[in-house]
């Protein structure tokens, strides 16, 4: 049973707010997230296997002067499949790899920045609540592209404020797709995939709000994203998204956090006529420090000339978060991929210094 429980811990440390400011000066984080999965019982006894790993994301900015910094976000996790399926796994094929390198200037209502960058489209791959609400999600997460961008705000108390950002990129196959510790797979131009392009063919913009003065917790998020083919590949790919979260106060103690987010990819893998929807809706609850959350997607693939495959995820967990940052959480779920049903119960950790 000790197996299968991982412990969380987040303590934060940062500066004292009345410190003069000074360039330039260096920032950042450490998230370290401790996360045990057992897929205790499945249709396809390959699936049933325990996983433990080990997750950090140094997050590091060096403010050269008050607009111009230089941002870095590395990730360590393990970066290859398991050799055999099946096999139990701890700590296994753990690998450093810089997810995000980028050169900004930042004002209150402008920006622009160029780099190693991630795309803004969706936000349930990061806000979705829960152990598992992020799983499916994050497959629409668009990371480590080569890229420029920007973004304009505008707005005001009453009427919120809203965000236009755009951005142009490609799938990054230069040597900072390698990885520390343990070698991953780099991905090559000649792999083809949708925005691995070698060029700028490949662009997405966005409208994000919310800082509502009669609904402070109110956001939302919509964007499209169209991404050229690459070598072996038969059409572009396109991808809309809409969505929103509301974080409120039902009574003084409780708080609600509803989210829900649609996806449409047309031409999904830059093949053509393969499309694919995700729905997920999530539901988090807190009463005092501690916190229960509910999770559904739900994931559907129509493939030309074959049938569609269909998957879907429910989860359920909850946690205790300690006044000085230790957070505790379990959780459980079940997904079924192609009417293959997986349960898996786990629990996740999170450790983060702030400097």
């Amino acid at each position: 049973f000790a197996a299968v429980i991982s412990f969380a811990v987040s303590v934060s440390l940062s500066v004292r707010a009345d410190e003069p400011v000074s360039y330039p000066n260096v920032s950042g984080e450490v998230a370290v997230e401790l996360e045990n999965d057992w897929a205790y019982d499945s249709d396809d006894p390959t699936a049933e296997f325990n996983t433990l790993f080990l997750k950090a994301e140094p997050a590091l900015r060096l403010q050269i002067t008050e607009p111009i910094s230089i941002f870095a976000g590395l990730v360590f996790e393990p970066v290859q499949d398991a050799a055999n399926p099946g096999d139990d796994r701890t700590f296994d094929d753990e690998g450093l790899y810089v997810e995000v390198l980028t050169l900004n200037y930042d004002t209150e209502d402008f920006s622009i920045f160029g780099g190693k960058i991630g795309v803004n489209f969706g936000i349930a791959w990061d806000a979705t609540p829960g152990v598992y609400g992020t799983d499916l999600p994050e497959e629409y997460e668009l990371t480590e592209r080569i890229g420029i961008g920007g973004s304009f705000t505008f707005g005001d108390e009453s009427l919120g404020r809203h965000t236009v950002s755009a951005s142009t990129f490609f799938i990054d196959t230069s040597g900072l797709a390698e990885s520390a510790f343990t070698r991953r797979t780099k991905t090559r131009e000649g792999d083809g995939g949708a925005g691995n392009t070698g060029d700028f063919s490949s662009f997405g913009v966005a409208l994000d709000g919310g800082e509502y003065k009669n609904a402070p917790g109110l956001r939302y998020h919509i964007a499209y994203v169209h991404q050229g083919r690459g070598t072996g590949n038969t059409a572009d790919e396109d991808s809309f998204v809409i969505g929103g979260e509301w974080a409120f106060q039902a009574t003084e103690q409780i708080g609600v956090t509803p989210i829900i987010e649609f996806v449409y990819i047309d031409d999904a893998e830059a093949l053509a006529d393969q499309d694919r929807f995700y729905l997920t809706g999530g539901l988090a609850v807190t009463y005092g420090n501690w916190n229960a959350a509910l999770a559904y997607t739900r994931k559907e693939t129509n493939v030309p000339a074959a049938a569609d495959v269909d998957e879907e995820q429910f989860q359920i967990s909850g946690g205790y978060a300690f006044d000085f940052g230790l957070s505790l959480d379990i959780g459980w779920k079940n997904n079924r991929n192609a009417g293959v049903d997986t349960d898996t119960f786990g629990g996740l950790a999170a450790y983060t210094i702030e400097f």
